[in-house]
């Protein structure tokens, strides 16, 4: 089984908890890229951010495993630097994916009235006068990163929903349902890592530290309420016109 992950602190806390025959597997690609990795291999298996099922409706999803957030630790986060009373500009920069592209604009004209034009800049140090989002590590390496904003936050106190990330996804049911036993006993072992620090090799201490203090935003094992959140994070874009249908879920 070949595995397909975004590359991020919370992804590879995951690889190193797994089996040596399922880690060597593992192949990191930018989050945008996952989902099409994994419908062109019927043999593969992997994190994809929840919203590319929109545009993969054929995949099948693990109930039981996956990557939420629900509070300030986040794998996203949102930087004001401008004091505008209406936002007309977004940009966003890092590991971009639809999934914060479609879900910073719904928000936005849901908390804010503000309908957003989302500019994609691959420079943050171009952004320093403009409202930005960045995704992925680079947070944890912002010297302005204690400024940011949790886009899990914005998006549970909006929707009243977690924030499920990412999903573990695959064209086979079968590939799921190995998944789901290989994913089985990881969860305690991530936690074991954070306790003892043994993670997040080349970040920054402070960071390091934040991450460790609020590591119960992170949630790997998917409870009923995360598996509804995927089911209402995929029916906003309908419910906004964004896609004319509304995406059925093919939980394993």
């Amino acid at each position: 089984m070949k595995l397909y992950f975004p590359d991020n602190i919370f992804s590879r806390l995951i690889k190193e908890a797994l089996p040596e025959n399922l880690s060597r597997e593992i192949s990191f690609v930018p989050s945008a890229m996952a989902a099409g990795k994994i419908a062109g291999d019927s043999n593969s298996a992997g994190l994809i951010p929840t919203i590319d099922l929109i545009r993969h409706k054929d995949l099948f999803i693990s109930k039981r495993f996956g990557i939420t957030f629900e509070g300030s630790l986040c794998n996203s986060y949102i930087y004001f630097n401008t004091h505008e009373k209406n936002i007309s500009e977004l940009f966003i920069s890092g590991d971009v994916s639809s999934m914060e592209v479609i879900l910073a604009k719904i928000l936005f004209e849901e908390v804010y009235e503000s309908e957003v034009e989302i500019k994609i800049s691959t420079d943050i140090s171009k952004l320093s006068d403009k409202n930005f989002m960045l995704i992925g590590d680079e947070n944890f390496d912002y010297k302005n990163y204690s400024s940011g904003i949790s886009f899990a936050e914005e998006i549970e106190d909006a929707f009243s929903i977690p924030y499920v990330n990412f999903v573990f996804a695959s064209s086979s049911d079968n590939l799921i349902r190995e998944l789901n036993k290989q994913l089985e006993n990881i969860g305690a072992v991530i936690y074991d890592k954070i306790e003892s620090g043994d993670f997040g090799s080349g970040l920054p201490a402070e960071s390091k530290k934040n991450i460790a203090d609020n590591f119960s935003s992170f949630i790997f094992d998917l409870t009923e309420q995360d598996v509804e959140a995927i089911n209402q994070l995929l029916q906003l874009p309908y419910l906004k016109g964004i896609v004319d249908d509304i995406t059925e879920v093919k939980f394993v």
